[in-house]
């Protein structure tokens, strides 16, 4: 152990000889070991808050859709969420663009014809006011729900609750008493998923309404999906009953007429494409590894040519082939650890750095996301580096005749 110290002690005096030079040697391996942990950092920051935002706002819905030419009909979704257990949402969805005028000017409405479950899409709830009955739905009362910065921009508040919108859609001009309306999301990234805008706004009414005002039953009679959710840990099992169903209901069994589309499955992927690219961007940054690798044994060759005589001293003097190897893979290996250390704190800060950005510019709350067994990997890794490159001079000078190398003095 003693000898080991040794060993140590005249790696730092030899590396701190020269400050200069054994920074600008470390620099390769810093560079790609702070690399590296950024991107990891930042990469497993966005997959968690993604995973925590959206997930607060879609986990557990799921979308039924149609291949085929099979439709998702009202009485479908009636008979399923009186039949089914476990759901809180079972809702058509069938959304079409209209216009609206205000004394602030003409909007785009994203005009959301659903039945009362719908109340649970978002976890936000309502900000005011109070979300349409089964019996509204049903008897096609002229109430809609309006999203929070929609009301805040067509109406210039939010106390918006009994006030009235004219929506104009294709042919038909339909009125309808604001008795909701619809908490914003808490991100800018949320808000643009939800399609809220200064110009245009949301509005949620019941299905029923648009048939009752206009006679038209073309959107409710071919619909290619509808919307789901459980808080049921069985989910799996509720969304296959309910394709069994619909099977069944429209005789298609076996055909596959009918797919589930989740939010997990949404996640899986958008993961997956982080992962990927998390991977190749710091399968990049570590190409920086190898050329600091072969800094490191530049920088040692190069001091095993100034220190020929000191080792021929040595040799001289009985000391072993060994020792002298195990001298310059010290010196390498402390060289590349104190680089892997350096690169760990500033990717770390970095990364840190990266995150406050992004969550500035989103509004999305990413935090950094480093396990602590990859950044202890990445310095064991620096050290192997270290290890591997320092080995072809530690043979060198080694391998460097004495006699020769007293007379290179």
């Amino acid at each position: 152990m003693g000898q080991f110290f040794e060993y140590v002690k005249i790696a730092y005096k030899s590396i701190t000889s020269n400050k200069g030079r054994t920074f600008l040697t470390m620099l390769g391996i810093i560079i790609g070991i702070a690399s590296v942990i950024m991107i990891t950092g930042l990469g497993s920051g966005v997959k968690n808050a993604l995973d925590g935002s959206l997930g607060d706002l879609f986990r557990g819905q799921t979308y039924i859709y149609t291949v085929g030419e099979e439709d998702v009909t009202i009485d479908d979704i009636e008979y399923i969420k009186e039949n089914v257990d476990g759901l809180k949402m079972c809702t058509p969805e069938q959304v079409i663009i209209g216009t609206s005028h205000s004394v602030k000017g003409d909007f785009t409405v994203e005009y959301y014809m659903v039945n009362e479950t719908y109340e649970y899409y978002s976890v936000e709830g309502l900000l005011c006011g109070r979300y349409f009955t089964e019996d509204e739905c049903k008897t096609g009362k002229n109430v809609a729900i309006i999203d929070e910065v929609g009301a805040q921009s067509y109406f210039g508040s939010t106390d918006v609750v009994g006030q009235t919108v004219i929506v104009e859609t294709y042919d038909a001009e339909l009125e309808y008493r604001i008795i909701g309306v619809r908490k914003a999301k808490d991100s800018e990234l949320m808000n643009l998923l939800s399609g809220a805008s200064n110009t245009r706004f949301k509005l949620e009414v019941p299905y029923s309404h648009y048939i009752y005002a206009t006679g038209d039953t073309w959107y409710m009679d071919y619909m290619n999906s509808m919307l789901v959710s459980s808080e049921d840990e069985d989910i799996e099992n509720i969304l296959k009953r309910i394709v069994s169903i619909l099977e069944a209901r429209h005789d298609v069994r076996g055909e596959e007429c009918f797919k589930i589309d989740s939010f997990e499955s949404y996640m899986e992927d958008i993961n997956r494409i982080i992962g990927y690219v998390t991977m190749f961007i710091g399968f990049v940054s570590a190409i920086s590894l190898l050329v600091g690798g072969i800094g490191v044994m530049n920088i040692m060759l190069v001091s095993v040519t100034e220190r020929t005589c000191e080792i021929g001293i040595r040799k001289a003097l009985g000391a072993r082939t060994g020792s002298i190897m195990t001298q310059f893979l010290a010196e390498s290996a402390m060289i590349t650890f104190v680089g892997g250390l350096l690169g760990v704190i500033l990717g770390y800060v970095g990364a840190e750095g990266l995150c406050l950005l992004v969550s500035a510019i989103v509004k999305l709350p990413v935090h950094i996301s480093v396990n602590i067994l990859i950044a202890l990997g990445a310095t064991l890794f620096s050290v192997g580096i270290g290890l591997f490159f320092g080995i072809f001079p530690a043979k060198k000078a080694a391998a460097l005749n004495p006699i020769e190398a007293l007379r290179q003095e």
